[in-house]
């Protein structure tokens, strides 16, 4: 894994699949280019549009993170992590 510096934290390259829940039942595959400790980028199916505010499973975390859409450009999308 690639690490570089950016102003909120260290960011690292990944190339794994995550999971977006929207409802109760509905899921959705995104792939999740890089990680930090507050926020991560993100690729959905194209066509594909998401709420502002969703939860997402991410491979290694222990529990799911609600994520808080902060840019978009085409399939590709920043969140924000959102700590409560």
């Amino acid at each position: 894994m690639n690490t570089t510096m950016n102003r909120r934290g260290r960011r690292t390259n990944l190339a794994q699949s995550g999971m977006i829940r929207l409802g109760f039942f509905k899921r959705l595959p995104c792939e999740i280019r890089d990680v930090s400790p507050g926020g991560a980028r993100i690729v959905t199916p194209a066509g594909v549009d998401l709420p502002e505010v969703f939860v997402m499973h991410i491979p290694n975390c222990k529990k799911p993170r609600t994520c808080i859409r902060r840019w978009q450009s085409g399939s590709e999308m920043g969140v924000e992590f959102k700590f409560d």
